[in-house]
């Protein structure tokens, strides 16, 4: 989407890091490497996030006084997308984003000797992952801190901060445990968790924050529309993990096979018959390319692929009609969904 601001929030997000590692390096030279990463890695965000919540408050419309505190709120909502992204490379233990070594790579690289061993290097760069995260969320907290906005509209960003992170956080924790463990989830399990995991902070948070900020009203129907639009969002994702053009979604496609992710895409695969082929392989983490793609025909085979695709279409659907029931926010909600149809990484 092409949304007043974005502009003015990926300059934001470049400056900021650039302070923190003038700061850090006065006293730890290893923290203003980590600083250096981060820079990087937000200077390449879709910026989804901001995106959404300036749509919404652009539509809406914002007095001068709080045109300012709108666009904090835009670079708070990706910072705390970035802290997601680096503390969840740590609970996969994945070492690429984006195509490239993530920074867990590049500083257990950077910050050990040589000689050191693989299992050192990585031991090295997941710690610097934690404490990375950390550092992001808390500038996250740090534009709530310093916005230009009364106390009263403060608490109420935070309160639905803190809600957000405990959705989120209790998502992951789900799917973390959907992936270790035996007994396998219902589909409405699985739902719920992509529910938790991604769309409470990709879209309801930035839809709430924009109208909040601005002080504007609540449209009846707009809890549904974020929980539809933002379980699409994580449809999509599935879809594109395993399915997408690896060279637009920067992931190696085989990795949440790997990894022993269960998905929408798994939890409809296993009432199949290409299931018990299937099961043999998730959470392997020798799997070959080879592997991989044996894996990938048999859940096109067996139909997880068509059902998630409909599950996707059926989510995309239901947004649009609760968009269109949304009064002033018809339009730019209406945007929202089809933007969402276009995206391929």
């Amino acid at each position: 989407m092409d949304v007043d601001g974005v502009a003015e929030v990926r300059r934001r997000l470049a400056a900021i890091p650039l302070e923190q590692r003038r700061r850090a390096a006065a006293y730890s030279p290893d923290l203003a490497q980590i600083w250096d990463v981060i820079a990087e890695n937000l200077s390449e965000g879709k910026l989804v996030r901001p995106a959404i919540l300036l749509a919404v408050a652009n539509a809406v419309g914002t007095r001068e006084d709080q045109h300012e505190a709108v666009l904090e709120l835009a670079v708070a909502v990706e910072m705390l997308h970035h802290a997601f992204l680096l503390h969840d490379d740590v609970i996969d233990h994945d070492v690429v984003r984006r195509g490239r070594p993530n920074l867990i790579a590049r500083i257990g690289e950077e910050l050990t000797a040589p000689d050191a061993t693989e299992a050192e290097r990585r031991a090295v760069g997941e710690a610097a992952g934690i404490l990375a995260g950390d550092l992001v969320l808390s500038q996250a907290h740090q534009c709530l801190a310093r916005l230009h906005t009364s106390q009263a509209v403060r608490l109420r960003l935070l309160d639905l901060l803190q809600e957000t992170l405990q959705h989120s956080i209790a998502g992951e924790l789900a799917d973390v445990g959907f992936s270790r463990q035996s007994l396998r989830p219902s589909l409405d399990d699985v739902l719920a968790m992509s529910q938790s995991k991604t769309g409470a902070y990709t879209v309801r948070l930035p839809l709430l924050w924009a109208l909040i900020v601005i002080e504007a009203d609540v449209p009846d129907g707009l809890e549904d529309f974020a929980a539809a639009l933002g379980l699409a969002f994580q449809l999509q994702d599935d879809l594109l993990g395993l399915f997408g053009d690896p060279e637009l979604v920067g992931k190696d496609p085989v990795s949440d096979i790997r990894e022993g992710k269960y998905t929408a895409v798994m939890a409809h695969a296993s009432d199949s018959p290409q299931w018990a082929e299937i099961s043999t392989y998730l959470g392997s983490a020798d799997l070959t390319a080879d592997d991989g793609a044996h894996v990938l025909a048999l859940l096109e085979a067996s139909g997880a692929r068509r059902a998630v695709e409909q599950d996707l279409s059926d989510a995309l659907e239901r947004a649009l009609r609760l968009a269109g029931e949304s009064g002033p926010l018809a339009q730019v909600l209406h945007a929202l969904v089809l933007a969402l149809t276009e995206r391929r990484s």
